[in-house]
């Protein structure tokens, strides 16, 4: 087996547990899936007790990066998720992670959760960022 093969399966293997955990205290853990921008990029995001938490890697190292919900339909909107500027950090390494209160549950209102990268390195330049991660958000049960 590949060391790329191994990677995915363990990589599988936890997000699997990290999901079954959060499901278990009340909330729920989404793989994010990697964008064009960030292909080596893997992350997990949990949302419980009105909370947003981001443990990614495999980002560009040293990038700036802001957490949103988003819908696409019936047409494209999107708010950030926690606080403003809703912002994070990559280590050196391309590690980072993102920990913020919510206002409101996010279930039922947005589609998607979406991390963005920002290469001007200023996370209010709207004009030039990049996807970097997303997934749907499931139904809560």
């Amino acid at each position: 087996m590949s060391v790329a093969r191994k990677v995915a399966c363990v990589t599988l293997a936890l997000a699997f547990l990290a999901f079954a955990g959060a499901a278990g205290a009340g909330g729920v853990s989404i793989p994010l899936k990697a964008e064009k921008d960030s292909p080596e990029a893997s992350a997990t995001a949990s949302l419980d007790d009105g909370r947003i938490r981001i443990q990614a890697e495999g980002l560009r190292p040293n990038g700036v990066y802001t957490v949103w919900f988003v819908n696409m339909k019936p047409k494209k909107h999107e708010a950030g998720a926690g606080n403003a500027p809703y912002t994070f950090r990559a280590d050196g390494q391309g590690k980072g992670s993102y920990d913020a209160a919510l206002s409101e549950s996010p279930f039922g209102k947005w589609s998607m959760v979406m991390v963005v990268r920002h290469p001007t390195g200023d996370p209010a330049d709207m004009k030039n960022m990049a996807p970097a991660l997303s997934a749907e958000i499931p139904k809560k049960q």
